[in-house]
């Protein structure tokens, strides 16, 4: 009795050790398999890029006002007196005569908030390229255009005539691009902000919290930066 009872334990641990065995190379495969995700992902994650010139310039504005009505016209200009940029990181304005700006203004209701897809003005651009102005996603139209790479410097005229009621907000970015006979794109970063004593965070406070996009707020340091304008239409 004592001696079957000890064959059957034999039997069962050299079972064990069999499925182990039979098993292990499929452990093995699936290690590999993860080694080689994770090695795979780390060759796909591009390094970050360090941006070589962060350029900052300014945009005029006019007429200034806190309040608008339906069919005034909002005027924004950016002019250089050549093809330089403000570069703050070395504090001087580095040549990019080979380099074309590519724009863009949001144009935001933040007030009432809305879910319908509507253009909240009109819009020109004088000497702007591929002009576009469409809303994208509510509550947000967008304006994109190209500055020419032949121009002996960069200006546009972007003028907004009001339609809608509201409180918004507007949002300009650009980017620096490479002209088509240039091979290289230097890193940078650009940023606009409006040569305004004041953009109006007054207004902006005033219904911030009931705001789609014043939830965990961009909105307000950029108002304290001067990157974005406030205003009322009514």
């Amino acid at each position: 009795m004592l001696l079957y009872i000890h064959f059957s334990n034999h039997k069962t641990e050299k079972n064990i050790f069999m499925r182990k065995t039979y098993l292990l190379p499929f452990g093995l495969v699936g290690l590999a398999l993860i080694t080689m995700a994770v090695r795979c992902q780390k060759e796909i994650s591009s390094p970050q890029i360090i941006p070589v010139y962060q350029y900052v310039e300014k945009l005029t504005l006019a007429p200034f006002k806190k309040v608008y009505a339906i069919n005034d016209t909002i005027r924004v200009q950016f002019q250089t007196t050549n093809k330089t940029l403000y570069d703050k990181l070395s504090d001087r304005r580095i040549a990019t005569d080979t380099t074309f700006l590519n724009v863009n203004f949001n144009l935001v209701r933040q007030y009432p908030v809305g879910f319908n897809l509507e253009n909240y003005a009109t819009v020109t651009v004088e000497n702007g390229l591929d002009v576009d102005f469409a809303p994208v996603i509510a509550p947000r139209n967008a304006l994109t255009f190209k500055t020419g790479c032949v121009d002996s410097l960069y200006f546009f005229k972007a003028a907004f005539v009001l339609k809608k009621t509201g409180v918004f907000t507007l949002e300009p970015t650009a980017l620096v691009s490479p002209c088509p006979d240039k091979k290289v794109n230097i890193p940078s970063t650009f940023v606009f902000t409006f040569d305004l004593a004041d953009c109006n965070k007054d207004v902006w406070s005033a219904i911030e919290r009931q705001s789609l996009s014043g939830i965990g707020s961009y909105v307000s340091p950029l108002i304290e930066r001067k990157q974005i304008f406030a205003f009322k239409v009514e």
